[in-house]
């Protein structure tokens, strides 16, 4: 369509429910350029216009205006354009549905504490305190991913998005060779070393600093797994870190950057059949009379996650790397608690600890 300034804008034969489209809620385009577009009057659809994405762009220090805007108006228009009910599912088709084998971690407590809450297209948020066991988890699934439990299995990618310089390659290495030497026994030294060494290369970690490169991170994790379909897993160690301190001045455009984040993981996770899995901290809320731990980034992000798994340290010094995990929410099932322990070679069961006949531990109620 032409306006009447003679600015080419959206085709306004589209559906009316597609030109009702609130711009900020368009996937190709990004929530920064979404708000400029709003305080120019573009806040529908069909009110966008290539000549407002370029001036957007060029404010933002985008290189190659042009082609950019360009390619950024023919994306909302497919995106505005495209039926949802075309390509709905049945329950049954659904049930049906076969994808990559479901991610199995050494630890049985936590396995059965998860269910199917590291399914294809599945957001799992892992929250708690500074030394609960977050990041030793992430590599703990990373390794799970990358080594399956059937040998005939060819071994898997991982990618793990680090944004408080918590990955550190030695003990991924240590994780990963205890992991290896329990799932391929059979392998002599040099061929353990050979796989050891494909798996290490095989672990995609990009660093972040500030909230900034993490969205871009994110944003253009898609065209990074589409060449490479042996991706079985994202990490993001961790959501907090980039936004607790940043856009505190823009509480509202904070919660719609954090909701194209977690948009954005849902999607990649449903589109490539993989687990994604954020971390999260541990805040103080206080109410009246009260206080308690709750996780960071607000109520609009709490809602964000399918699923979600608290840890908390346990350990002393007669039973270190003692901790208890606790799902808080699941689509699936109640809350329960199971034990686990940190060693050297992971993430691993704790057997001092027996669980009671629902799932808790008899030790006392977390929750409380």
């Amino acid at each position: 369509m032409v306006t009447k300034s003679g600015i080419a804008s959206m085709d306004a034969t589209l559906p009316a429910s597609a030109q009702a489209l609130d711009v900020r809620i368009l996937r190709s385009i990004p929530t920064p350029v979404a708000d400029a577009l709003v305080s120019r009057h573009c806040q529908r659809a069909t009110e966008v216009t290539q000549a407002a994405l370029k001036e957007v762009l060029a404010q933002h220090n985008v290189a190659g205006l042009e082609q950019r805007s360009s390619s950024m108006m023919s994306a909302c228009r497919q995106e505005a354009a495209k039926d949802a009910w075309r390509n709905a599912d049945s329950a049954l088709s659904l049930l049906r549905k076969t994808g990559r084998p479901k991610v199995v971690l050494p630890c049985t407590g936590v396995n059965q504490l998860l269910g199917n809450a590291l399914r294809g297209g599945a957001l799992l948020e892992v929250c708690g305190l500074p030394g609960s066991g977050k990041t030793q988890f992430c590599l703990q699934l990373c390794a799970a991913v990358q080594i399956p439990c059937d040998p005939n299995v060819s071994l898997a990618e991982a990618v793990f998005i680090d944004t408080e310089g918590s990955f550190v390659p030695q003990r991924y290495l240590q994780v990963c060779e205890a992991l290896l030497s329990e799932r391929r026994p059979q392998l002599d030294p040099p061929a353990a070393a050979k796989q050891l060494e494909a798996v290490m290369r095989s672990l995609h970690v990009c660093r972040t600093y500030d909230a900034t490169e993490l969205y871009s991170t994110i944003k253009q994790l898609g065209s990074f797994i589409k060449g490479r379909r042996q991706v079985g897993a994202v990490v993001v160690d961790s959501i907090a870190f980039s936004f607790r301190h940043e856009l505190m001045d823009n509480t509202a455009q904070r919660a719609r950057v954090l909701a194209e984040v977690a948009a954005t993981l849902r999607q990649l996770g449903a589109d490539y059949d993989l687990p994604v899995v954020v971390t999260n901290h541990m805040t103080t809320r206080f109410g009246r009379d009260e206080q308690w731990l709750a996780p960071a980034l607000g109520e609009t992000w709490a809602h964000q996650a399918s699923a979600q798994l608290r840890l908390e340290k346990m350990d002393a010094w007669q039973q270190p790397g003692l901790g208890r995990a606790t799902l808080t929410k699941s689509v699936e099932k109640a809350p329960r608690s199971c034990a686990y322990r940190i060693s050297q070679a992971g993430l691993r069961d704790d057997v001092a600890i027996p669980a009671d006949s629902r799932g808790g531990l008899a030790t006392g109620n977390w929750m409380s």
